[in-house]
């Protein structure tokens, strides 16, 4: 009878140290999963702003485009920023 109870009490030990063994396995596998996914959250951002400010530079090149186009499509216009420009770079 003492021999069962401590098999018994044997196993109960190894059961615990088993538990505790699969919990730190799998707090230390959800742990890197985590970091894995914030790692790639933050790539994902980043490449994600790069398209955005390229998109946003595209764009502002295209509207500056258009409106000096709109500038210099009359004469007078021409003349009166060219006059402007300058007058500013002589203040400069």
């Amino acid at each position: 009878r003492l021999e069962r109870e401590s098999m018994l009490k044997e196993a109960r030990e190894m059961k615990a140290q088993m538990i505790t063994e699969a919990e730190t396995q799998a707090q230390a596998q959800a742990n890197k999963m985590i970091e894995q996914a914030q790692l790639a959250i933050a790539t994902e951002k980043k490449t994600a702003m790069a398209e955005l400010k390229s998109h946003v530079a595209n764009l502002s090149i295209d509207i500056a485009e258009k409106v000096v186009r709109q500038e210099l499509s009359n004469k007078d216009k021409q003349i009166e920023l060219v006059e402007s420009m300058l007058n500013e770079t002589k203040l400069n």
